[in-house]
C-alpha cells in the first residue's frame, strides 16, 4: 500500500537537488565532474563541494547539533546490495563520518541515490522504516545549507520553467 504523500515528498527532494546541482556546477565548473574529451558534465564532485564548506565552515567546529541535518553525520543511508544466488538487499559500511567530503559524498549522495533509483517500500528492512522521511528533511536542510554558503540569496532555487 502506498504511504499517501511520500512520492511528493521524494518528487520535490529530487528537484530541489536538481536544482542545487545545476547551481553548483553553473556556479564553479570545478564542482563538476566533466570529461576530459568531450566536456560532458557526468556528475558532481562532491570531494570538491566538501572542501568549498571545508574553506567557509571548518568540519571540526561545525555546530551539527543545530543544523538540522546531524542525521547524516550520525547515520549513513543504506546501500542496495545485489545478493550472491540473486535478490536484493539494503546494507551498511559503518564509515565514520569525519569530513564535509564524506558527508556529502557517502551520507547526503547516498540518500540521493536512493531515493532516485530506489523503492524501499518495495524492499522493507526494520531499520529502514521511517528513515526515508528522516532523511528527506535532513536532506532539505543540508540542500539549503549548501547554496546558502555559495550564495547570498534564494535565487538558486528557481521556478522550473521549459520554453
Amino acid at each position: 500500500m502506498r504511504e499517501a504523500g511520500l512520492d511528493e515528498e521524494i518528487s520535490e527532494f529530487m528537484l530541489l537537488a536538481a536544482k542545487l546541482e545545476f547551481f553548483l556546477v553553473n556556479l564553479d565548473q570545478a564542482f563538476a565532474h566533466v570529461n576530459e574529451k568531450t566536456r560532458v558534465v557526468r556528475g558532481i564532485n562532491w570531494d570538491r563541494i566538501g572542501q568549498s564548506l571545508e574553506d567557509k565552515h571548518p568540519f571540526a567546529k561545525f555546530d551539527f547539533e543545530r543544523s538540522g541535518f546531524q542525521l547524516f553525520k550520525e547515520t549513513i543511508p543504506q546501500l542496495l546490495v545485489a545478493k550472491k544466488g540473486g535478490g536484493l538487499k539494503w546494507d551498511s559500511d559503518e564509515i565514520e563520518v569525519s569530513s564535509w567530503q564524506v558527508l556529502l559524498g557517502r551520507s547526503y549522495a547516498q540518500l540521493r541515490n536512493n531515493v532516485a533509483h530506489g523503492n524501499k517500500a518495495q524492499l522493507p528492512a526494520a531499520f529502514t522504516h521511517d528513515r526515508t522521511k528522516e532523511f528527506l528533511k535532513a536532506g532539505h536542510q543540508l540542500i539549503h545549507f549548501i547554496a546558502g554558503a555559495h550564495s547570498s540569496n534564494e535565487t538558486w532555487n528557481y521556478a522550473v520553467q521549459f520554453q
